[in-house]
């Protein structure tokens, strides 16, 4: 194996094939990237065991083969070559040489042979989603994935054709504080599709994929897997092996106080007032009267906080508390100029939509303040 490639073009499928590898791996040749070419390509590919990704990258091929080497290593060689600089990589019996300019690294390898392969997906169903809605499913909703352990099933993104409107795909994720949802037209040939819980790590790496890319990405879905086919990428993914929880239970419907106000003066507000806000609870109040909201922090620690905002509401006097982050973290998604909360009382959960967007909302248990 012997290539020459730009560090540039190098460095960014490099990027993705490093942050799929974990740092820390009980089968060390886990940690490694295998590299292949062909007449005029190479191939990067990087596996965890739950999740594969495959890289095509085109270069110049002197000698063509195959080997693997630290994935880390490499990815930190590459991005401290000088921009633009040209790389070149070639196997020497047990080690690979990398050099850039003056520089020259030798790398050990490990057996090609022993490098792990993730079973092929298995026949699915077949569809090809625009990349600009797969980006719009996957921003209204990854902030909302649950960490906790326990309840693994919470610990992804939940796609699926909805039984209330099956003209769309909807995408939801939610860790028991807060709920987010997002849907897209139904593309031709999801009509079938099962419930997938895409894992947490996958939908991050699917993110970095489609960012920058035009036009559409090839999804396959099985019962166990999922496989997404960019221009120039392939990433395989097992699925959560378990059931999504009846969301529509949590969605508030007779929420009828309806409050709307500029969404940029909102989270700026937010975010000052909670800047004296307890690091654990964020908790945050707001007090509405008409066509006025209050925002106040009182910490026994930290000190008091208070502002005041012109908002639209005619309905009846509340206050009710939340947890400031999780209010920064849906404001962040609303992408027109005003947000509206929909509340029934003090103690049960607000309804946040974005008039901009169809299908997207999102639910937020409230505080104790």
């Amino acid at each position: 194996m012997n290539f020459t490639i730009d560090r540039n073009s190098f460095l960014k499928p490099l990027g993705h094939i490093y942050s799929v590898v974990e740092r820390r791996n009980t089968i060390p040749i886990l940690s490694n990237v295998l590299i292949e070419t062909n007449s005029s390509k190479i191939s990067l590919t990087a596996t965890d065991m739950d999740m594969d990704i495959v890289e095509v990258i085109g270069c110049i091929v002197h000698q063509q083969g195959k080997a693997t080497l630290s994935a880390h290593t490499l990815y930190d060689i590459v991005r401290k070559i000088p921009d633009g600089g040209e790389i070149k990589i070639e196997l020497l019996d047990l080690n690979v040489e990398v050099s850039a300019g003056k520089s020259k690294f030798i790398l050990p390898t490990l057996p090609v042979d022993d490098y792990p392969v993730m079973t092929e997906i298995e026949k699915g169903s077949e569809f090809f989603l625009e990349s600009a809605d797969l980006i719009s499913l996957i921003d209204n909703t990854k902030f909302a994935i649950s960490s906790e352990e326990t309840r693994y099933y919470l610990n992804g993104i939940f796609l699926h054709v909805p039984e209330d409107n099956k003209q769309k795909l909807r995408a939801v994720a939610t860790d028991g504080h807060r709920l987010a949802q997002a849907e897209v037209p139904l593309p031709e040939g999801a009509e079938s599709i099962p419930g997938i819980i895409v894992p947490r790590k996958a939908v991050g790496e699917i993110r970095k994929l489609a960012d920058g890319i035009e036009g559409k990405v090839k999804i396959i879905v099985s019962n166990t897997k999922a496989k997404f086919i960019f221009p120039n990428s392939i990433l395989t993914t097992k699925l959560i092996d378990g059931s999504f929880p009846d969301y529509q239970r949590v969605i508030p419907k007779g929420n009828l106080n309806k409050l709307v106000v500029s969404n940029l003066e909102f989270s700026k507000a937010v975010d000052r007032v909670s800047t004296v806000s307890m690091e654990k609870s964020r908790a945050i109040k707001l007090s509405l009267n008409k066509n006025l909201l209050s925002l106040n922090v009182n910490t026994h620690d930290l000190g008091n906080a208070f502002e005041e905002l012109e908002i639209q509401y005619d309905d009846q006097n509340l206050e009710i508390g939340f947890n400031s982050k999780y209010l920064l973290d849906i404001s962040s998604q609303i992408q027109g100029k005003n947000i509206e909360i929909l509340l029934s009382d003090s103690a049960s959960p607000a309804l946040i939509t974005d008039p901009d967007q169809d299908g997207v909302i999102f639910v937020l248990m409230p505080m104790r303040v």
